[in-house]
């Protein structure tokens, strides 16, 4: 190498970033150099390493010419200096070795051009992918993080809206028009259910209570009509079955039997006078005392009492019968009526307390007011209500909300759906992360609903996640940024996301080496799973990584991009 070469050499370097980097122009000299060098050099022999050689003849030297005999000349250090095939030997086998994926300890051993270790070399340490930084620098811009072993667990980014429960949700509506009376509570209070929210006076509400009232007059006194008939009937069959033995059998109390009481007094009176008869006029005939036609006479009116009383126990039985019948049913009608009316009462919110004092009537002037209550406990959203205001019954009057559960709507990719599907057919619901830009902390949540219709305009679907545990800080149209965990049940070996860089479509990382030194480690990468990466090959367990502060490395090792390095 001429002198002048020499100078270029060993011109200062700029330094930039703390970083030694020789200029393009420094480079574009030493490689002319180099190749003029080579061009011009007699072959040399092969010998033993550091053997003395005759200079170069002067013809060459000055340029003139390449022609001369052959001559043993020195090898630029770091060269090989074998002929015809022959396998390089010391540093030139050092330098062949030089890679980025090195292990650690062939490394340590190679040499680079500059005849020394090649980790100690400034010029050509980033051939091997090794940085080398200053103590405080490390320790003020650079921060790590280990590889670890775990559960891959694959993650879905999605985004949202919170939103009501709509399970939890419910409209409160007048059961009856009228007008506003009172207004019980207040926009965003916890109500418990059954507590008071308004108060409305409806004309339609006193009608129904008056109906009520009325049914329920007429089916008491169907039910009193029916009792009464039983009895009666109870009492006139008794009567019937003692008919044949006369007035004697007939034990008559005070039991209500209207005219069927005469009717069978007098019936059992006939029947005992013609069996009186009938007896003298058998006597008399069989002292010869009266004729036969006497008897037969008597006879005849002891048959025809006998019929009478038939006749009167069929129609007596007959009439009992249908006026039992004719009782029973209107009974059952009132009481059907009754009921009815009852329930109406019921759709208007009445209670059976409520229902008893209108029965007993001691609503005190507040017959025609509807009292409007909550159905569930939970906080008024939404609030129409004013005093005055005439409201009907397709009206909303308030929102009643549980707020301890709500629903975050998510949009997923066509791409997504076919990884969720499988992992909720194989595990259930999927825990889900919620986090809103209001707070800091994540909130849990299940994915417990896919949708089935893909929108038109954003190829997505709906995908609903469930969100109990908020403490009440979720509100309803926030937006959110859900991620989906789905464990796939195998270890794998994990790098923080954030510690994957890449040149010319290869991934790779800084490892610490060791004190002051860094490498950079290639590595296959496989499965994202959130924050972290898998890492196929490259990288061992326990490895610290640089997670932050990357980049100024990276500068380092591709230095040669930038048209440095030992030219030497």
């Amino acid at each position: 190498m001429s002198e002048a070469h020499v100078n270029v050499l060993h011109r200062p370097a700029l330094t930039t970033g703390g970083l030694e980097v020789r200029t393009m122009a420094v480079a574009v000299a030493l490689l002319a150099g180099t190749l003029l060098w080579m061009g011009c050099s007699p072959k040399a022999e092969s010998g033993p390493k550091g053997a003395a050689a005759a200079p170069a003849p002067a013809a060459c030297a000055a340029g003139d010419g390449c022609g001369a005999a052959p001559a043993t000349t020195p090898a630029p250090a770091g060269e090989a200096v074998g002929q015809g095939g022959e396998t390089p030997t010391g540093d030139a086998a050092g330098e062949a070795a030089a890679s980025p994926d090195a292990s650690p300890a062939a490394i340590d051993a190679q040499t680079c051009e500059c005849g020394g270790r090649i980790v100690d070399c400034d010029e050509c340490r980033y051939e091997a992918g090794v940085v080398k930084l200053r103590q405080g620098v490390a320790e003020a811009l650079v921060k790590t993080a280990p590889v670890q072993e775990a559960e891959l667990v694959r993650a879905l980014r999605l985004t949202g809206e919170v939103a009501f429960d709509a399970t939890a949700l419910i409209e409160v509506l007048p059961t009856a028009p009228g007008t506003v009376v009172a207004v019980k509570v207040v926009l965003g209070q916890e109500v418990r259910a059954g507590d008071v929210l308004a108060v409305i006076h409806s004309s339609e509400l006193g009608e129904a209570k008056a109906t009520y009232l009325e049914a329920l007059t007429a089916a008491e006194i169907a039910v009193q009509e029916r009792d009464r008939q039983r009895q009666v009937s109870a009492t006139l069959t008794r009567l019937l079955a003692a008919l044949p033995s006369g007035a004697a059998g007939l034990k008559l109390s005070n039991e209500p039997l209207g005219e069927w009481k005469s009717k069978l007094v007098g019936a059992a009176a006939r029947l005992d006078q013609a069996r009186i008869v009938c007896q003298r006029e058998t006597a008399l005939v069989e002292k010869d005392a009266s004729s036969r036609a006497e008897l037969e006479t008597a006879q005849r009116e002891l048959q025809t009492a006998e019929a009478d009383c038939a006749a009167l126990a069929e129609e007596a039985q007959l009439s009992m019968t249908l006026d039992l019948l004719r009782t029973e049913n209107a009974a059952r009608q009132t009481e059907v009526r009754r009921v009815a009316a009852e329930q109406r009462l019921h759709f208007f919110g009445l209670d059976d307390e409520a229902i008893t004092r209108a029965r007993e009537m001691k609503e005190n002037g507040s017959f025609a007011n509807l009292t409007i209550t909550a159905p569930r406990a939970g906080t008024i959203t939404a609030l129409t209500l004013t005093a005055g205001r005439f409201v009907d019954t397709t009206q909303s009057l308030c929102t009643i909300a549980d707020l301890s559960t709500l629903w975050v709507w998510c949009d997923l990719y066509e791409r997504d759906l076919a990884s969720l599907l499988d992992f909720m057919r194989r595990q259930g619901k999927a825990d889900a992360t919620v986090k809103v830009a209001a707070f800091t902390e994540a909130f849990q949540g299940v994915v417990d609903l896919v949708g089935n219709e893909v929108c038109e305009a954003t190829r997505t679907l709906k995908v609903r996640v469930q969100v109990s545990a908020h403490q009440g800080k979720l509100r309803p149209g926030m937006f959110a940024t859900v991620d989906v965990a789905m464990p796939s049940g195998r270890k794998v070996t994990l790098a923080p996301r954030a510690a994957i860089l890449r040149d010319e479509g290869r991934a790779f990382v800084f490892q610490h080496w060791r004190d002051d030194l860094w490498l950079q480690r290639h590595v296959v990468l496989g499965e994202t799973d959130g924050e972290k990466v898998e890492v196929v090959s490259g990288l061992e367990l326990g490895a610290e990584v640089v997670v932050a502060g990357g980049f100024m490395l990276k500068s380092d090792v591709l230095r040669e991009k930038m048209g440095a390095g030992c030219a030497d």
